[in-house]
């Protein structure tokens, strides 16, 4: 029995995959702006990836993912309890120093996102989710800058703003391990269960 469980330990220390992910994401380089009595920020969430894969004597495969445009943009808005209660967008443009410029159709933004209390006492989110990608070119596109026009739905009215939220090319990685057996006996384990797809990130709990 002894012999066994040195075999499989054996084994089992060679089954390794190793993900490395760089996601290349757009952040804020200027504080939230506020319309409404509301903070504004923008999401982009990468709808591509590009990989490779890496070999070693030690480890089944390594996988190198590079997580990139095109992107979903998502508007959030956080503000306070009984006070906003909606917000819509009238106009959208991306624009950037070496010429890019995106006007968004009113189709890829219709509707009204509805604030609703978050995990932080005291703060409400209003998200909405914008329709059509956004390809952007990370050699070129390093800064951009978002413009939009906004309406707030508050108790005392409805509120009209600008926002320019100013963006800046940044580049984080990550590493994750994945056990080939572990992966396998899963999968034996639970071929009858349905698969569910990844759904979109959660959004965050701060502007």
């Amino acid at each position: 029995m002894r012999p066994l469980l040195s075999l499989l330990a054996l084994l089992w220390l060679p089954s390794c995959i190793h993900t490395f992910t760089t996601h290349y994401d757009y952040q804020s380089s200027a504080p939230a702006p506020t319309a409404g009595g509301s903070a504004f920020r923008v999401e982009f969430i990468p709808k591509a990836r590009e990989s490779g894969v890496a070999l070693s004597a030690m480890v089944v495969g390594g996988a190198l993912v590079s997580e990139v445009g095109p992107y979903q943009m998502r508007l959030h808005a956080f503000g306070q309890p009984g006070d906003q209660q909606e917000f819509e967008i009238k106009s959208l443009r991306l624009s950037s120093a070496d010429g890019f410029k995106a006007v968004m159709e009113p189709r890829g933004f219709t509707g009204r996102a509805e604030f609703k209390p978050t995990q932080t006492p005291g703060t409400t989110r209003a998200s909405l989710l914008l329709g059509p990608y956004v390809s952007l070119d990370a050699k070129k596109q390093h800064d951009i800058v978002l413009d939009a026009e906004v309406v707030v739905s508050r108790r005392s009215g409805l509120s009209r703003g600008s926002l320019r939220i100013p963006l800046k090319l940044t580049k984080t990685k990550r590493r994750e391990s994945t056990n080939v057996i572990a992966e396998i006996a899963h999968d034996i384990r639970d071929r009858d269960k349905p698969t569910i797809p990844a759904g979109l990130p959660p959004p965050p709990e701060k502007p």
